[in-house]
């Protein structure tokens, strides 16, 4: 749904009104290109013309433009199902963040940086990828206690299927790109061994591009609930949620969602700077605050009446 690159296709398409059409007209518009569609192929085309790809085009990639520009908004789940979800996370890392970037080298100030950070290559600021939010997130799904088989059904649910799969499903997630306003700076990391911990004889120290510890970004997630299985009920969505919450604590406070997780990276300080919730409900977009990832379950089941 609102994926970052998404937004790079429309720079490069004319201006047009930033107003979202409802899904019915919206329809009643394209019934020439729909046909031989399923009502949930057209809902999902819908949504990735509709619901993502309406932010202004006049966009300026600079490290001083306001990048609220690439988030979601509040306003959004107006145009959504009942019991979507926008969850905002603002957080300090407690650990470092790294990331693998296609180039062997950046070069800052006229310094030659070796393993450089992954960069967006418009605005140059380092950032973490909505794919990456998703392959991290995933990975700390699988690590919830749960009962194996009905966790998997909601791991599917959430996420889609997996590549190779007979049945392709689309998840309820759409993942937002994060990025540090703040620049990367080196490191050098020794290469241990994974049984004793101690330095690799013959192996020489790597120098890489890190986000120091302390540093702050924006994690931004939507939930919709939608596809809609034969055999919905409202309590997926509940079960979808609780589910969730504790899978995105585990990411933030324990495995992290960096490079070299094993070595700690990329996890948060529990307090937060900010944490915010927002459900729409019956035409209504209520919210709740949240000051920690332990109370954000709690949360959410009270914004959806439980």
């Amino acid at each position: 749904m609102m994926i970052y690159d998404y937004y790079l296709k429309l720079l490069l398409e004319p201006d047009e009104k930033d107003e979202i059409i409802s899904f019915q007209e919206w329809k009643r518009k394209n019934q020439r290109r729909l046909r031989g569609k399923s009502e949930e192929e057209k809902h999902i085309l819908w949504q990735q013309e509709q619901i993502m790809g309406k932010k202004k085009k006049d966009m300026i990639f600079s490290k001083d433009k306001d990048l609220q520009d690439f988030y979601p908004q509040a306003e959004d789940l107006q145009n959504l199902p009942d019991n979507s979800v926008l969850i905002e996370i603002s957080f300090t890392l407690k650990k470092p963040y790294t990331s693998k970037d296609e180039r062997e080298f950046h070069t800052i100030d006229g310094r030659i940086f070796e393993n450089p950070i992954v960069r967006d290559k418009f605005n140059g600021l380092p950032m973490v990828r909505p794919s990456t939010w998703k392959g991290h997130l995933r990975f700390a799904a699988e690590k919830v206690e749960l009962e194996e088989k009905g966790k998997k059904k909601i791991i599917k649910r959430l996420f889609g299927s997996e590549s190779g799969e007979d049945e392709a499903l689309k998840g309820r997630l759409y993942f937002f790109p994060t990025f540090f306003e703040e620049e990367a700076e080196k490191d050098i990391i020794t290469p241990l061994d994974r049984k004793t911990r101690t330095p690799v004889k013959g192996k020489a120290p790597i120098p890489l591009e890190v986000m120091k510890p302390r540093k702050e970004g924006e994690f931004y997630l939507l939930y919709v609930p939608y596809p809609k299985e034969k055999n919905f009920t409202e309590d997926q969505i509940k079960e979808d949620l609780e589910f969730l919450a504790e899978a995105l604590r585990l990411m933030f406070y324990t495995y992290g969602f960096s490079a070299k997780k094993t070595s700690g990276f990329g996890v948060i300080k529990e307090n937060l700077k900010e944490g915010k919730i927002w459900v729409k409900s019956e035409m209504e977009i209520k919210k709740e605050t949240f000051s920690q990832l332990d109370g954000m379950e709690k949360q959410i089941l009270k914004l959806l009446g439980d």
